[in-house]
């Protein structure tokens, strides 16, 4: 920490450097004492910031739906009749393509006819029995295999089923894979299928304000959605560097309806712990509540004093904090003051360095123009 006497202008009130900082990052502050003087001298102790880029602590944020597949083939086969393109709406049910499979077409008559087989041998046995000429052993295991013959007419019932391929839910078709006359093994991707009328999103949270079953505001790139937080769960790798500003961050997993079809898949999200603006560690000291009670930190930025609206992230150990906002590698954080300062009030050292006036020799490399004094 360094301290430094400057003269405070009164008067110098400089509009234009807000122009050059977000809206609303230049907040007014109570007018210092309307008597004091230009010139006045004053101590102003700062300290030089060091900005933490909050590109380390991002990862993207999308709404998802929370209903989302693959539609995969459950038959070998040639592909015949693809019903639907890319983005067209289906209903639950629906018939989307039919694979014509000889092998389940097979499957399904030899089942038909062991079924047929096995009646016989069962109305056989069952005469042979009523005449005494077999026990009744024999026609409790001609109707076991009529018992098994069925069940496997039924298994290969369902096989050939499934060469009509039906969308399992109510939605829009993301992507079709299948294509006309190919062949498919059991297994291969036909298409994706998407239900947007329920969205979902996993965002960072301080798992101290948050529960299950909380009604969540969730800030998007055109607005905001409220959700139903379904659960809350333990941050994931790539979320780890949050831990540094927010010891009790987790992830909540946030569920939006979306029956108006307001708001789309992939559509971005924003948490309020995780940083946009740079990132500095200050002593709790340093921050002010502003007349709208949000929370500030004075600068100096250019000589000149700046109100600079922050949002606090967390603490760091004892009586210090990290604090996001439109902080600059230039400003220095004014730490303490002997006077209340106004935003946009110049400050110049009270003795600032004086330039060497040694002779420039021939090779010597002049000073920059325009250049400040150090500090």
């Amino acid at each position: 920490m360094r301290s430094y006497a400057y003269p405070v202008m009164i008067y110098g009130i400089v509009l234009t450097s807000c122009l050059l900082m977000p809206v609303n990052s230049c907040t007014a502050q109570p007018a210092a004492d309307p008597s004091l003087p230009s010139g006045t001298q004053l101590v102003i102790k700062r300290d030089a910031i060091h900005l933490i880029s909050p590109d380390q602590f991002r990862v993207p944020i999308s709404l998802k739906p929370t209903r989302q597949l693959d539609v995969r083939s459950l038959v070998e086969g040639i592909v015949q009749n693809v019903r639907v393109k890319t983005g067209a709406k289906v209903s639950a049910q629906e018939e989307v393509l039919r694979i014509e499979s000889a092998k389940a077409t097979k499957l399904l008559e030899r089942a038909k006819a062991n079924v047929k087989a096995a009646t016989l041998r069962r109305d056989l046995a069952k005469t042979q029995v009523g005449e005494g000429k077999q026990p009744q052993a024999a026609l409790d295991l001609a109707e076991a295999e009529l018992d098994v013959a069925e069940v496997d007419l039924d298994l290969a019932q369902l096989n050939f089923d499934n060469t009509s391929v039906r969308a399992p839910f109510q939605g829009e078709i993301l992507q079709v894979n299948a294509v006309q006359g190919a062949f498919v093994n059991e297994g291969d991707l036909l298409m994706s299928l998407r239900d947007s009328s329920e969205l979902s999103v996993r965002i960072p949270v301080n798992r101290n304000d948050v529960k299950a079953g909380d009604q969540m505001e969730v800030t998007l790139d055109n607005g905001s959605v409220s959700g139903t937080v379904q659960t809350i769960l333990p941050l994931t790798e790539e979320w780890q560097a949050l831990r540094q500003l927010v010891d009790t961050a987790a992830i909540a997993v946030v569920v939006i309806d979306n029956k108006s079809g307001k708001y789309h898949d992939g559509q971005t999200a924003y948490s309020n712990i995780v940083p946009r603006q740079p990132v500095i560690e200050l002593a709790n000291t340093s921050l002010n509540n502003s007349e709208t009670g949000t929370r500030i930190v004075q600068v100096i930025r250019d000589h000149v004093v700046r109100d600079i609206e922050v949002e606090l992230l967390g603490p760091v150990g004892e009586g210090r904090s990290y604090v996001t906002g439109p902080l600059q590698d230039r400003d220095e954080l004014i730490t303490e003051s002997s006077q209340s300062l106004v935003d946009g009030t110049v400050v110049i050292p009270a003795n600032p360095a004086k330039p060497d006036s040694t002779p420039q020799k021939p090779g010597n490399t002049p000073a920059t123009p325009g250049n400040s004094p150090a500090f």
